[in-house]
Parts: C-alpha cells; structure tokens; sequence
C-alpha cells in the first residue's frame, strides 16, 4: 500500500488461517447496502461504525463491473448527474469503472471527497455520505487524510483478527499466504 502512497504499518504475522479457500467462502457486503446493513455486517465482524468508514476508504484503490453499479445510472438522487453520464460511457466501452475516479491508482483521502461530491461510484459507499449517522466521519476524513490513515491502519489491524483459526479448527500458519502448506 505505500508504494501507492498510503500508510505504512506492520502486518501481524503467525495468524492461523484454513487450509482451504474457496469462491464460495468469501463473505463481503453488497455494493448496494444501506447503512444499517452495512453497520449490521460489521458489527457481526466486532468493528465498529468507525472502522467500517475508515475501512471502505479502502475503495480510493481499485475497479468495479458495470454490474455492481449500473443500477445506479438512471437517476440516483445521491450521484452527481454529470458523473453517471461519464460512467455510462465507460460502461459502454470498458464495463468498468474505477472506485476513486479523482485518483485511482493513490491511495488517498480524495475517495471521501468524492463522496462528498455524489462522485460514489457504489451505493454503500455513497451512503456513507448520504445518510447523515456517518457523514461527519466521511467529513473528517475527507479534510483530514492523517486521521483517516490512522483509522484505517487501526481498522486493517482488528480486520486482521477476525475469524483467526487454530490447530484444532483446521488452521495453519502458512509459509507463503498465497498457498496452503
């Protein structure tokens, strides 16, 4: 990440992770979540509404299909007009669309501006900034890019403790992460 310009932090290593992953065991929110459910998904991980805004900034790196977003292109009052009619360009020729459009390939606090500026590529990170429960943190981290990095290396961290094995429940402490043992 900091070859990209974000934080620099130490990964904790010796985690237990299973021997097997699959398509199928990867749980992640919906594009289209709404705040209660996204508060719901992460309170379910132990994270709490500030790690889940610091976490989705996340998404200033990164692309999405046409197909988790185009919903969004036929007049979502949350999106500035003039961006849903550059994404339908790029859905017509490329079928994709970068999460931070400002700065794709930083990794940076212009993701909250952008939300600030109906620029969302998803719903449930457009709501971040919709609904006003979480609007001052997007706020905050939209003026103040150290507090976001803080809140995100801290957020990665308790991330990082989620779900852990052990021994007795199939886990392992691999040599590369890229592969079981």
């Amino acid at each position: 990440m900091m070859q990209s310009g974000g934080p620099n932090y130490a990964v904790e290593l010796g985690r237990f992770d299973g021997r097997v992953s699959t398509r199928n065991s990867v749980n992640l929110p919906h594009g289209n979540f709404n705040l209660d459910q996204l508060t719901g998904y992460f309170g379910s991980l132990g994270l709490s509404p500030t790690d889940m805004v610091a976490l989705s900034g996340g998404h200033t790196i990164g692309a999405a299909s046409c197909s988790f977003f185009g919903y969004r292109l036929g007049g979502d009052p949350t999106m500035d007009p003039n961006f849903a009619a550059m994404l339908r360009g790029s859905c017509g020729s490329s079928g994709f669309a970068f999460l931070d459009a400002a700065t794709p390939l930083r990794f940076d606090n212009a993701f909250y501006q952008n939300l600030r500026a109906g620029r969302g590529l998803l719903g449930s990170d457009q709501t971040l900034y919709s609904d006003p429960r979480s609007r001052g943190l997007v706020d905050r981290y939209a003026a103040n890019q150290g507090a976001f990095f803080n809140d995100f290396v801290a957020a990665m961290t308790k991330l990082g403790r989620v779900g852990v094995k052990s021994p007795a429940t199939g886990g392992e402490i691999r040599r590369d992460c890229r592969f079981p043992n």
